[in-house]
């Protein structure tokens, strides 16, 4: 009878969804779907059709777990499996080519293509090698299903003719994911902003504006526009920039921004910092007071003596009161200095929001080199939470990849812990071991 039942049940266990009878063992855990993927496939309301387009047996089987993970998120989704070696003619009507996803709404008549190489990404270490470098299934697909059940395109322009620096591709594959469109303008060339323009990019300008540029900018803002502005990397004089900020409630502060409370000893200073997070505005509100994040070298502002009438401004990320302004002649000036903020300016007729500046004290906030050594911060997801906060109808569904570099247990100091695990912890176990082997003897 035991064994019959033990059959029944293994027969039972077999047929369930690899989701409900597996788990998540993975370093960096590869196969947890985020809340935001969650909540957007609980808000799903349309159906779509993921198609693996693949030979058998060809697709990544990390690939086809997380899909299996991910599409038990909602009866909207279903998934097929079409071959086109063994059915060239249904795998042309796709119009895609082999190992990739094809992702499909009937309702909006929308259709997007997911390539494996956007899933699983390499790194090249030498011209024979190459090694695996992150697995990006939850973002590509969220961005998908986000593009073909959606209506919304939004337009984002990078500010050029100042020496900005050039937007990380990480940022600019997050923008992608978000369903952004990204272009450049020059304001000085176009005689303006584009009339498409719903987000304005200003990264890191090492040159001031123009008075007839700082006009533009401000007839942009006024005029109901969106800007986030990341201050330089290098200190510099830009009274017009500065201006820009004066007119939304800001202004920026003289000197290299330190912070001798909260700040990475092993990135070798004060200037390397970890900034304070208010929990109370939207862009931060996800995260809690561990929550790590990193600008090196940063410069920072602070708010007008005054603010100007029909203007908010609302603090996002701060040094502690122990932060310092450091001028390159050593002059310090000691205080709470903000790295991130938003200043809004409304219409005093209707409450109306009418212009949106959002203010980043660093471009290493979204530096590549950051960014990609430091997966653990929050600083992209921060990023885009401010790109997309001053939007009603967009929120941020950029997801970042995970990675698949190696992971070694390793102990960061050796010394007595080192001693404590690899003998210590062994001769103990042994004797225990030993001492429950005699009384055994005995009995």
């Amino acid at each position: 009878m035991a064994v019959a039942l033990v059959i029944v049940v293994n027969l039972i266990a077999g047929q369930l969804p690899s989701h409900l009878k597996e788990f998540d063992l993975t370093d960096n855990q590869l196969y947890e779907i985020t809340d935001t993927s969650r909540e957007f496939l609980a808000g799903l309301d349309q159906d779509v059709e993921i198609v693996v387009l693949a030979e058998e047996g060809a697709t990544d089987q990390r690939i086809l777990k997380f899909l299996d993970e991910y599409a038990a998120l909602s009866s909207h989704i279903t998934v097929t499996e079409v071959d086109p070696v063994a059915h060239p003619a249904q795998a042309a009507a796709y119009d895609a080519d082999s190992n990739s996803l094809v992702v499909i709404c009937e309702a909006t008549g929308k259709t997007d293509v997911i390539s494996y190489n956007d899933i699983i990404t390499y790194s090249y270490d030498s011209y024979y090698y190459m090694s695996e470098d992150s697995f990006d299934a939850e973002g590509q697909l969220t961005s998908a299903l986000d593009y073909v059940t959606n209506d919304t395109n939004k337009v984002v322009y990078t500010v050029t003719g100042h020496g900005e620096e050039e937007l990380s591709s990480i940022i600019t594959d997050a923008i992608d994911k978000a369903n952004f469109s990204l272009s450049s303008v020059s304001p000085a060339l176009n005689g303006g902003v584009p009339e498409d323009c719903d987000l304005l990019i200003a990264n890191g300008p090492a040159t001031d504006l123009s008075e007839s540029e700082l006009s533009l900018l401000l007839d942009y803002l006024d005029g109901g526009g969106q800007m986030v502005l990341l201050l330089p990397s290098e200190y510099a004089e830009l009274p017009n920039w500065n201006a820009l900020m004066e007119h939304y409630g800001l202004t920026m502060a003289e000197g290299y921004i330190a912070d001798t409370a909260n700040y990475y000893p092993q990135l070798g200073s004060a200037f390397a910092i970890c900034a304070t997070l208010d929990l109370t505005d939207p862009i931060t509100s996800e995260f809690n007071h561990d929550t790590l994040t990193l600008l090196t070298n940063s410069l920072g502002f602070t708010q007008t003596a005054e603010t100007p009438e029909g203007v908010t401004v609302t603090p996002f990320m701060s040094t502690t009161s122990d932060g310092l302004a450091v001028t390159l002649d050593g002059g310090q000036t000691a205080g709470t200095f903000l790295l991130g903020a938003v200043s809004e300016r409304t219409d005093s007729a209707d409450s109306e929001t009418v212009g949106r500046l959002t203010v980043f004290g660093s471009t290493s906030f979204i530096s590549q080199d950051i960014l990609a050594a430091n997966p653990s911060i929050a600083n992209q997801t921060i990023f885009m939470n401010a790109l997309t906060a001053g939007f009603d109808d967009v929120s941020n569904l950029s997801i970042p990849a995970k990675s698949l570099a190696i992971t070694y247990n390793t102990i960061a100091n050796p010394g007595m812990w080192s001693t404590l695990y690899m003998i210590v912890l062994p001769v103990l176990i042994l004797l225990f071991g030993l001492i429950f082997w005699m009384r055994r003897r005995k009995r």
